[in-house]
């Protein structure tokens, strides 16, 4: 299978890493000095016990050159997806198949732009990963990707199946799941809770957790999450819901939000596009959120004090 990742991220990287054991794997990133390295040196992955493995995978700054693929995976940050995909539609055929793993809400209004939307798979990544350079990065957790189709149909659940069986042929445990809007609300929590305290703290998930200040903030953010999310038509159980956010402070204590990484870089984060989506969904539907809205303006702050320094 031909398969094209936008975004040589962290994310991105590993998931190449992963898919390029069987299938044609092309990275695409506008950011020269990463594709660069990638082609010169490979990409390194280092996992927890320290051991490091590289991989030798193409890269490129466009799609121009690599023809229509059967599969699109979009890492880049979801601020950027409408422009990333557009300036590589050249690689998106009748039959390709776009698939979104990317934090954030809304990714796949975006991509519906370019692509009929019973070929738009989206889903969850339960691994994360950290860079540590150009061209390397550290994988700091693993679990399952979870994925369903953006439009249910016979057409969209077949491409659903192919895909995944793609993908557990790379060692990739891959869940199909038929209510995918509530996986991805779930992961939404997960980022509103821990990225932007992250970022703010400049702390990995395990301190969020550990600190019972940090733990009381985040857990109020995830309280005006449910509520949200109820009024928008999918309900949780407020406990469970903390409880999964939980088990990624825990199970990933050594990781650090993709936040954290934004401000290390001086970098414009998703902030909008997570705990911005519940505060503007709150607006819609008459439900304060003054936790979410207080770390949206939080982070808006520090990037004014980088961005524009």
């Amino acid at each position: 299978m031909k398969i094209a990742i936008l975004g040589a991220g962290a994310m991105g990287s590993l998931y190449a890493t992963y898919l390029s054991s069987i299938h044609e794997v092309t990275l695409l990133d506008s950011y020269k000095p990463q594709v660069d390295a990638i082609n010169t040196n490979g990409l390194t992955k280092v996992e927890k016990d320290n051991t490091e493995s590289n991989y030798t995978i193409k890269a490129s700054i466009s799609g121009t050159d690599i023809g229509i693929q059967d599969l699109l995976i979009v890492f880049v940050k979801s601020i950027n997806t409408f422009d990333a995909v557009k300036e590589n539609q050249t690689i998106i055929g009748p039959k390709t198949i776009v698939m979104t793993l990317q934090n954030g809400a809304g990714n796949n209004h975006d991509i519906a732009n370019f692509v009929k939307k019973e070929h738009i798979i989206v889903g969850t990544s339960s691994h994360n990963s950290v860079s540590l350079g150009l061209g390397k990065f550290f994988h700091s957790g693993c679990g399952p990707t979870n994925i369903g189709p953006d439009f249910p149909c016979d057409e969209s659940q077949k491409a659903v199946k192919i895909i995944a069986q793609a993908m557990c042929q790379c060692n990739l445990t891959v869940n199909i799941i038929n209510n995918i809007q509530k996986v991805l609300w779930g992961k939404l929590f997960v980022n509103c809770g821990v990225n932007a305290l992250s970022a703010i703290m400049q702390c990995n998930l395990g301190k969020i957790h550990s600190n019972p200040y940090l733990w009381e903030i985040c857990t109020k953010v995830v309280h005006e999450c449910v509520l949200v999310a109820k009024a928008d038509g999918t309900c949780f159980n407020q406990a469970e819901a903390l409880e999964t956010v939980q088990h990624v402070c825990i199970s990933d204590a050594a990781g650090y939000a993709s936040m954290y990484q934004d401000r290390q870089h001086k970098r414009r984060t998703e902030i909008d596009k997570i705990n911005g989506v519940v505060a503007n969904l709150g607006q819609t539907y008459c439900i304060d959120t003054p936790y979410n809205e207080m770390l949206v303006d939080q982070i808006h702050a520090l990037e004014q004090s980088y961005l524009l320094s």
